[in-house]
This record gives C-alpha cells, structure tokens and sequence, in this order.
C-alpha cells in the first residue's frame, strides 16, 4: 500500500525548512550573524517560521514532534529538553485537554446530545411554525456546543439536520438548504467561541498569554466576553437569516423526524455521564461564582488549575460501573477520543510561544525596531482591529490552532514592548473567540470540507454567506467583546 504523496509545493515546503534549519545549525556552531541578527534570534525565528509552513501546507502532527526536536536540540542558548517538555507535555492545558476529551467521548457514547435536541425539536415553540422549528434547532445547538468539541458535534447534528431538510421538502442544490446548512455550521462555531469548556482555541490564547504575562485568564473571564458577544452574534446570524438572506419556509409542511423520536429509554448510565460531566462544567466556573462566601473552596480550586477538575470527572467515570462496564475505559478514550495531532500541535505551540518571548532570544528587540514603531502610531481601538481581523481571515484560511499561535504570540510579544496602551488579556481572549469563527473555506475547519462535500452546499455558498458572518464575528467581538474586557478589566 502506497503512502501519501507529498504535493510540489509540500515538496518546497519541506526543503525550505531544512535549509532554515540547517542555516540555524550553522549559525549557532559559528556563532555568526544573519543580516545583523544573532544566532539564537535567527533560530527561534527559523524554527517558528518552518513550523508554522509545515503546519499550514504539510501536516500536524510529525512537525509539531520536529518543533520540540528543535527547540530543545541546543541551537537556543539555556533552553533544554527538560524546559520544552514542561512547556508542552507538562503544561497544564494540555493536562486539561487531555482529560477533557477523555469525558467528552464518554458522553459522545450516550443518546444524552441527541435527546436534548429531540426535547428542543418536541418542544410547543418549535412546533408553532417552520421558522420556530428552525429556531429551536439551531438554539439546542448552540447550547451544547457551548461544551462539546465542534467537529464531534457538527458530526451528531449533520444527520438530523438531512432529516429535517427532508421533512422541509428541500434537496441537495436548493438555496435554502445551502444556506442553512451554513447557518448550522456557523451555530456551532459560535458556541464553540463562547466558552473555553472542551474548546481548543481559546483555551490555547489563554495560555499563551498566561505563559508570556503570568496573568492567569479564567473560564469565568473569557466568558464575560465570549457569551454576550456570541449571543449577539447569533442573534444577528439569525435576523439577517430572515430579512437579508430571506430564506423562504412558505410553502413548508411539518412532519416529526423519526430518528429522533426513536431514542432508547433514560438509564442509570447516561444519567450518570450527564451528572459527572455538569459536575466538572461547574467547578471550572465554581471559583468565581463562590469566592465571596466560600473564599477557601474558591482558593483551593484556582490553586489547582483548570485540569483537576476533568481529571476527578475521568476518575468517577472509570470507578462507576452500570452492567458490568465503566462509564469509560481510558484505554478506549484514549485511542478513540483523543485527537492527538492537536495534542501535539497545542503542546508545540504553547512552548514555542513561551520561549519566542524571552528577551535573551533577541524577538522582542526585532519587533521594537520593526513592528512597534507601527502599532505605536495608532490608536489603541485600531491595534484591537487588526488583531481581531488578523486573526479572523487567517482562521478562515488555515488552521486554527496555527492562527492562535501566530496572532497571540505577536501580540503578547508587541505588549511586552510597552509600546501600546491596549488591554491585551482581551484582545487574547478575542483572538481564541475569533479563532473559533472559522465557517468561510473548506480547509478552514472539517465541518465547512463536510458540508461542501456533501452537495448540501457548495464553496462559493460558503465563502459568500460565511464571509458575511466573518464581518458580523469581527463586529460583535470589537463592538460587544473588547467593551466588556475593559469594563470587567480583563
């Protein structure tokens, strides 16, 4: 059996990071210059630069093993393996995500997510007409993606949504089955921008900007920004649905979708899974809500970070048995549950991120003489601007966890300058919420590469109506989000 074929550009792609990295090596064994910058700064830069084109053209995984391989190899002076695995294996969000996607998986296990939607779909508002049917669709989705992996979920959904295309009386090439499909994409999206529960990319600013600043940003925080933000983005998604993309529901007829109405009975075991999963979902948000009268709990669970929690959550599922078998077998998580390119490449990005900022590496002293001088010039609301943009087209376009690792490193880099009066926790936080946003291209995100290739819609319907939301994502986070970072001083 053959393996992949590399492209031409792959092909190019990978020779230029060896000859980046082989320039690098020479330059740290000669202790020689390159166009005035010293050899440590040529190799952090080299070695950024290589990942991020491998990320972006080649793969995920293999070249995230290689930026560790680099990092600790000895070309950064007073950096070690011992560092970059503490950096990245050893760091807390990827402790975090680890056993996040462990409870995810053995909820995926249950009929629970379908159940909430079959509720949502029974409900007396979605039956008043076409469009409250749609509404409460849409509204059931966005409530679980508030904590659950967007593709995961985009996978659940897709078949009730075909279902109800059909009950509509819509097939593949009609406008507005295009067009909600989009919609349906973009809903989850929008939830997974709105908290950091089980949600890779904010959770990933976040802790580029602790790693850079020390300045630990909590769920609690971001969702100050993400919910209202997210919900007025929805809102809106869901008024231009009607007055401007005018989807027509006239000529509909309801009828009950069988898949839904078909759902084994309640037992003990998803019963469970649901109570353990809420459980962990409320202590990620306990220290803030408790930490007037319970200031003790509220110490105790910051102390211990964001990834205890889940790790309690993976500990009772293991223990709990219903008919002789776990709530989750952590080997079966593990191999099925886990997704470990991300793994590797969140991992890769939160090391490379910390180290780009030190000082000695020479970095921030190339931004000073470069890039500062220009943000200097401007207004702060513009600085937010461009990030917020910066990092909603590229999200767009490339991969996601690449966009938040690029946009939040130059911003923690440039604020570490003091060259620009910004509120730069909220700009990382908006970074992770747009980063999230991604519903105009094929490679920007799996779902939008399903949905294209399932004939529903199509890449020019994607990149049309999605570019549309773009410009409403990038308006709620500047108009709705950064206001609410100030004002909570985030």
């Amino acid at each position: 059996m053959k393996g992949k074929t590399w492209t031409k550009l792959q092909q190019f792609i990978v020779a230029l990071s060896a000859v980046l990295m082989g320039m690098s090596g020479y330059l740290t064994i000669t202790q020689g210059t390159f166009f005035g910058l010293a050899a440590p700064t040529v190799s952090i830069l080299s070695i950024f630069f290589s990942s991020l084109l491998l990320w972006l053209f080649v793969a995920t995984d293999w070249p995230s093993v290689l930026c560790y391989v680099m990092l600790g190899i000895g070309m950064l002076p007073g950096v070690n393996y011992s560092q970059i695995f503490s950096l990245s294996f050893g760091n807390t969000t990827f402790v975090f995500l680890l056993f996040t996607f462990l409870m995810t998986y053995a909820l995926e296990q249950t009929p629970a997510l379908r159940r909430f939607v079959a509720r949502a779909l029974g409900s007396s508002f979605a039956g008043k007409s076409p469009w409250h049917f749609i509404g409460a669709f849409y509204a059931s989705v966005l409530a679980i993606s508030l904590f659950i992996s967007p593709t995961i979920l985009f996978m659940i959904v897709f078949p009730i949504y075909e279902e109800i295309m059909a009950v509509l009386g819509f097939k593949k090439g009609d406008r507005e089955a295009s067009v909600l499909l989009i919609a349906l994409f973009a809903t989850v999206a929008i939830g997974t921008a709105m908290t950091p529960i089980n949600h890779v990319f904010s959770v990933t600013a976040m802790a580029l900007y602790k790693s850079a600043t020390g300045i630990a940003i909590s769920n609690a925080q971001y969702m100050m920004i993400g919910i209202p933000a997210g919900l007025v983005l929805f809102i809106a998604m869901g008024v231009v649905l009607r007055t401007i993309w005018r989807v027509d529901l006239s000529t509909v007829e309801m009828k009950p979708l069988e898949s839904l109405e078909a759902l084994p009975a309640k037992s003990k075991r998803e019963t469970a899974t649901v109570l353990i999963f809420m459980g962990v979902v409320l202590l990620w948000v306990l220290p803030e809500l408790v930490g007037g009268f319970l200031p003790d709990v509220a110490a105790f669970l910051k102390t211990a970070g964001m990834a205890f929690p889940p790790m309690i959550g993976v500990i009772l599922m293991a223990i709990l048995s219903f008919d002789g078998k776990p709530l989750l077998s952590i080997q079966e998580g593990l191999q099925k549950g886990v997704y470990w390119p991300s793994m590797f490449l969140v991992g890769a990005t939160l090391s490379m991120g910390t180290l780009v900022t030190k000082p000695e590496l020479g970095v921030i002293g190339l931004l000073e003489s470069s890039l500062v001088p220009v943000f200097a010039t401007l207004a702060p609301i513009l600085v937010v601007i461009i990030f917020v943009l910066w990092a909603g087209l590229q999200t767009n376009v490339s991969s996601n966890l690449v966009t938040v690792s690029v946009v939040t490193t130059v911003l923690t880099t440039v604020y570490a300058t003091g060259s620009v009066d910004v509120q730069a926790g909220t700009i990382a936080c908006l970074i992770g919420f747009m980063a999230s946003l991604a519903f105009m291209t094929p490679p920007s995100m799996p779902y939008v590469a399903i949905s294209v290739g399932s004939g529903w819609t199509n890449a020019k319907d994607a990149f049309v109506y999605g570019g549309g939301l773009f410009l409403l994502s990038a308006a709620s986070a500047i108009i709705v989000g950064y206001p609410l970072g100030v004002f909570f001083g985030i």
